[in-house]
């Protein structure tokens, strides 16, 4: 009856010296690498009153590079620059008195730096569930082009600096907020590669869905 205790501590034994698997040893902090794309975000119609506009529909589409540290199963950091790209189609028509004013961005884009933080809530197996929440600034660059239709069937039309689009909404901003507040789902797909698919508000707008790839280098 005795050898059945002892037996039993011994493979309390073995298990506590048994070398950790294989996903726990790379578990730990280290940087990377990481890439990131939104297909689509779109500026929500419920800010047309925010910017005095009678017309608000902007949109475009974003990519992020930079610098993570993180685990491969936990919690990650980093800092990218961000890229946002405005459609083309994008249009923003302001009454001003008996004119109507309205910009098409033909050129314009947000040049910045953006913090991010990765907060998992859930993890199963290799896939978490978390947020993923960030901030940094913006520069406006490029050109929009202006038209003036004083309700008389004339329209005047001459390009503008990006920037200057918030002076006819009666804004002077010198640069660009950048904020992020994502549902995100993240999964290793393989020893130190971690995909990551998030949905939420990324400033100005809200993104349908947006993929980022992380590679861990190793431990520093």
């Amino acid at each position: 009856m005795r050898a059945r205790p002892a037996f039993g501590g011994l493979c309390l034994v073995c298990l506590v010296l048994a070398p950790a698997p294989a996903f726990a040893q790379l578990d730990e902090p280290s940087w990377g690498l990481t890439v990131g794309v939104a297909p689509l975000w779109r500026v929500p119609d419920g800010l047309t009153r925010t910017f005095d506009a009678t017309e608000l529909d902007i949109k475009g589409r974003e990519l992020r590079v930079g610098l993570v540290r993180g685990t491969t199963l936990g919690d990650e950091w980093g800092i990218s620059l961000v890229h946002k790209r405005l459609s083309k189609e994008s249009v923003v028509s302001v009454r001003q008195s008996n004119d109507v004013i309205s910009v098409v961005t033909d050129d314009a884009e947000l040049l910045g730096v953006e913090v991010h933080r990765f907060f998992s809530f859930v993890r199963v197996g290799h896939a978490q569930i978390g947020v993923n929440l960030g901030g940094g600034v913006a520069q406006m660059r490029g050109f929009v082009t202006g038209s003036v239709d004083p309700g008389d069937g004339t329209s005047i039309r001459a390009p503008i600096g990006f920037s200057e689009l918030f002076t006819l909404v009666g804004r002077d901003i010198d640069v660009f907020p950048l904020a992020r507040a994502e549902v995100a789902v993240a999964a290793m797909i393989g020893d130190r590669t971690k995909l990551r698919i998030g949905s939420g508000f990324s400033m100005p707008g809200i993104q349908i869905a947006s993929v980022s790839l992380s590679v861990l280098l190793g431990r520093y």
